[in-house]
């Protein structure tokens, strides 16, 4: 995303860039005088008033499209159809094909771009889907979902993880208050959940929309193949999962389930050798949680912890995202775009935010409150549509980039015919 630099508005007194009145209504949501926040900025009441609504309506996001996803539904005893349990979205090139991870099942979507005679996309069609035990071994065979949550696309390899988290049974309306409590004391581990793993892309017969592989060549022409792998996994989690479960801030919220604050990771973005996952939950004291990891790949392709320089195995850096926890997450030159919903099963707030330089952290970090950023609102229902994944994409190609958003739990009014839903575009948000 580009765009608006960190430029004086028009007309104003004293230094008020739009950067710095954002920070201020930040600081006003958590208590801070209005008149104090002026007074800091060096600009009147009036003005800071003004400028406020300046920067609160560029956070307003503007649809300017919608495009139906269309699926064809594979399994009948699928507890939802895909287009009601999409999770999360990831484009590739100029967005000629889009991968999709849905809660359900274990298992990846491919669709491809249907376009006009000029070239726009119209929609995304010819579904194709992509069985995950072809190129992963999970400990409890098909029994049970991968709950997939987060998708990256680095350096020819489509990388997918899951929840990571425990499930807590609910009720069903018509079960008697006995039932219903009796439910509700169970909670269940489902070690499908705990992937995480990376396959190779290769070309397909259409230009922009590859395929998946267990092997292939790699990309810089070097002699060791690309293979498909994951972290360890058994009944009882992960290599990962069981470093978590030691971890200080983070063990005691792996005994929760994800519902509850427990531990839910819900966003994926991979640079070069570092893998970031966003965390859904836990929300520690309104922090959200950004796990940062490296991974070293054996000559099956399996995933091994790769220790940092400074030797820690697991970075963990915490955000103030006004007490809310990462859905999605995407990357922009060296900032990470997160977005952003509650934590528990409620409806909104949803929020775009830029950690800026994330890339630049060295360690495990408090993220300072100046570098990250509320830079888009978005909508969101009541009982539906939840924003779960979101990717850039150009509807045409050359064209600038799109944020586009897909919903799990559509609200009636998204669903199409023939298994489509209609996922939103956005005017992608610039820096302020």
């Amino acid at each position: 995303m580009t765009g608006r630099t960190d430029e004086t508005f028009p007309d104003a007194a004293g230094g008020a860039t739009p950067r710095r009145v954002a920070a201020a209504l930040r600081e006003i949501e958590g208590g801070l005088d209005p008149k104090e926040a002026a007074f800091r900025l060096g600009v009147s009441d009036e003005d800071f008033l003004r400028l406020a609504r300046t920067v609160s309506e560029r956070r307003k996001a503007k649809r300017i499209a919608q495009i139906p996803l269309v699926f064809h539904d594979i399994d009948p005893d699928a507890e939802k159809m895909i287009r009601e349990d999409v999770s999360a979205i990831a484009a590739i090139g100029d967005g000629e094909s889009l991968w999709i991870g849905a809660d359900e099942g274990a298992s990846l979507e491919r669709l491809t771009a249907r376009r006009d005679e000029t070239g726009r996309v119209l929609a995304y069609e010819e579904h194709v889907r992509f069985d995950l035990h072809a190129f992963f071994d999970f400990p409890n065979g098909t029994a049970e979902e991968a709950d997939v949550e987060g998708l990256a696309i680095a350096d020819g390899f489509l990388w997918v993880v899951g929840s990571h988290s425990l499930k807590r049974k609910k009720p069903k309306p018509d079960d008697t208050p006995e039932q219903a409590l009796a439910t509700l004391t169970q909670v269940k581990r489902e070690a499908n959940r705990f992937l995480l793993g990376r396959i190779p892309l290769v070309a397909s017969d259409r230009p922009g929309a590859p395929t998946l592989a267990r092997k292939a060549p790699a990309v810089d022409g070097g002699k060791r193949k690309r293979r498909a792998g994951a972290v360890k996994m058994s009944k009882d989690g992960s290599t990962l999962s069981k470093r978590l479960a030691r971890d200080a801030h983070l063990g005691p919220f792996m005994r929760i389930p994800s519902k509850d604050n427990g531990l839910d990771v819900e966003g994926m973005a991979v640079v070069g050798d570092r893998v970031f996952l966003g965390l859904r939950g836990p929300v520690l004291r309104g922090w959200a949680t950004v796990l940062e990891l490296r991974f070293k790949a054996r000559k099956d392709g399996r995933l091994k912890l790769k220790r940092f320089g400074d030797g820690d195995l697991i970075r963990r850096h915490f955000l103030d995202l006004d007490g809310l926890g990462t859905r999605s997450m995407l990357v922009d030159g060296l900032d990470l775009i997160l977005l952003a919903g509650p934590t528990m099963d409620l409806d909104g707030p949803v929020r775009l935010y830029r950690w800026r330089g994330a890339l630049g952290a060295q360690s495990s970090t408090v993220a300072p409150r100046a570098d990250v950023e509320r830079i888009l609102d978005l909508p969101f229902g009541e009982g539906d549509d939840h924003a779960e994944g979101a990717t850039l994409l150009s509807l045409v190609a050359g064209e600038a980039k799109r944020l586009v958003v897909a919903y799990d739990t559509p609200a009636r009014k998204r669903l199409v015919k023939g298994g489509g839903v209609l996922a939103d575009v956005f005017e992608a948000p610039e820096p302020l």
